[in-house]
């Protein structure tokens, strides 16, 4: 327990023996039940490029030992780059195995693309994964909910294991602070989507939930962004979206897709078009990025110029037609539903050009490898219409297609949906929504490489299952998905065996 008035030290040092460690001091007064005691250590410009290990001091006991590793240098040229993408880790619906197995790989850094954490507590059919939220309700209604639920989360062992071991860069989804938010602009306040939460209507709770939310996760995660809690406006107060770059590898432009997108159900877009990267007036009147940080995007997509853009991508970007015969789906939360939005951005890549373009996305539960297209309506299947890749990776542990099915055959209905999908959707490679883990996309100067990793969520030890379910291999300067037939601890998940 920490007592007012005692520094802490931070230690860096080459290796995990601390012979010779550089030190520094975070004074007492800096720790403050304000920030619910969390501490960040910035140390820009003190570290040169390479793998460090760290620890915290207090009171003359040392923490566990941590490692990190910061960015090469701008003028370097790496010969690779391994990033685990990870999202939507719902701790009440399962164990995170998965992050065991993350700890103990081979990586450069870690990308958390968001719902880190869920606003919901309550019971669950997991033993020791209910959630008491302070508050007393089964939904976040302020700062001390936010704040126990990242403890909550941040006490499993594997997760504390995989970011100790790895850095980690991140952006968020809805969950971190509640369902299928969005920004009114016409009423200049934030919404939870309809019946997502009981306070729904009160705009000044709601905005000061946004703005808890908001701290919580810039206090719980360990990000440099811009947070600014006294700004005159909530979309003000935390500026996520930034490009990290990888020497001339690769650009990593990160988006927020959450605080200032509009409700996209308004219609505004229907019938609006976007022609070589100009909007038609009216035409972004819906929007998932808002107006400057879409400028600032399409000009990061511009000027890239290493040899692999990527995007950080909350949401489903290509077009996902999920039509299974009697039941027909429009994800109108995804790009789907900011289809002129998607259309600029994929006609500045287009114009450009931007070569090597490759989306990494969370947020569907699903594992899906595809091509990116300016539109959809008749360029499915051309090759030479393609304008990127796009690799989603699978939840850790959230409701995916094959828990959320009825009827007690979910395994072959599962199956037959992700045939069917992949089916309507002539510009996917794979399509699994019917295994949780994560997935590891390499980056060289020859290709981008995709492998997607099942883990058991049932199994609470270090023995969860992992199998390779796919790997795919794109080369530089040719968007053509190459399957690798190689095996993994399993095997090839047979729904790939369709592709």
């Amino acid at each position: 327990m920490y007592r007012d008035g005692t520094d802490i030290g931070v230690e860096v040092a080459d290796d995990g023996r601390f012979d010779d460690p550089r030190a520094w001091t975070v004074p007492s007064e800096e720790i403050d039940p304000a920030t619910d005691h969390t501490i960040k250590v910035d140390l820009d410009g003190d570290l040169a490029p390479g793998r460090y290990a760290y620890r915290f001091v207090y009171d003359g006991a040392s923490s566990p030992i941590g490692r990190c590793r910061t960015l090469p240098a701008p003028d370097s040229s790496p010969d690779s780059l391994r990033l685990a993408v990870l999202t939507c880790q719902d701790y009440r619906n399962g164990y995170y195995g998965a992050y065991h197995h993350v700890a103990e790989a081979d990586l450069d850094f870690l990308l958390h693309l968001g719902d880190f954490i869920y606003e919901d507590g309550g019971s669950s059919r997991y033993d020791d994964r209910s959630i008491s939220l302070p508050s007393g309700s089964d939904v976040a209604m302020g700062l001390d909910d936010y704040r126990h639920l990242y403890r909550t989360y941040r006490s499993d062992r594997f997760l504390q294991a995989a970011l100790a071991r790895h850095s980690l860069l991140a952006t968020w989804d809805d969950h971190e602070i509640v369902n299928n938010r969005y920004w009114s602009y016409a009423e200049d306040r934030p919404y939870a989507g309809v019946g997502d939460h009981p306070r729904n209507t009160d705009a000044q709770f709601m905005t000061q939930l946004f703005a808890d939310g908001i701290r919580a996760w810039w206090e719980y995660l360990p990000t440099r962004v811009r947070y600014d809690p006294d700004a005159e406006t909530l979309l003000d107060q935390l500026r996520l979206w930034r490009t990290v770059s990888f020497g001339d590898l690769l650009d990593l432009v990160i988006t927020d897709e959450r605080l200032y997108r509009s409700s996209p159900t308004g219609g505004a877009q229907a019938g609006a078009r976007v022609e070589s990267g100009t909007a038609v007036p009216g035409a972004l009147d819906e929007t998932m990025l808002g107006a400057d940080q879409r400028a600032w995007f399409l000009d990061e997509l511009r000027e890239s110029e290493a040899t692999w853009t990527g995007w950080a991508n909350e949401v489903v970007a290509m077009d996902l037609q999920l039509d299974w015969d009697e039941l027909s789906l429009f994800n109108s939360d995804s790009w789907d539903g900011f289809e002129r939005e998607r259309e600029r951005i994929m006609a500045t890549i287009r114009d450009a050009p931007v070569e090597n373009f490759v989306a990494l996305t969370g947020d569907l539960h699903t594992a899906l490898a595809g091509y990116l297209h300016y539109t959809y309506d008749d360029d499915r299947s051309r090759p030479d219409a393609r304008l990127g890749v796009e690799f989603a990776t699978p939840a850790i542990t959230s409701l995916n297609l094959l828990e959320a099915l009825p009827g007690d055959d979910t395994d072959s209905l599962t199956r037959l949906i992700e045939q069917l999908t992949l089916e309507r959707n002539p510009h996917l490679e794979a399509f699994d929504s019917h295994h949780w883990g994560y997935s590891v996309v390499e980056f060289t100067p020859d290709a981008a490489t995709y492998s997607v990793y099942g883990v058991d969520k049932t199994d609470d030890s270090s023995e969860a299952n992992k199998q390779l379910l796919a790997r795919y291999r794109c080369p530089a300067g040719d968007y053509r998905l190459q399957r690798l037939d190689e095996d993994g601890d399993g095997g090839l998940s047979s729904l790939f065996d369709y592709c």
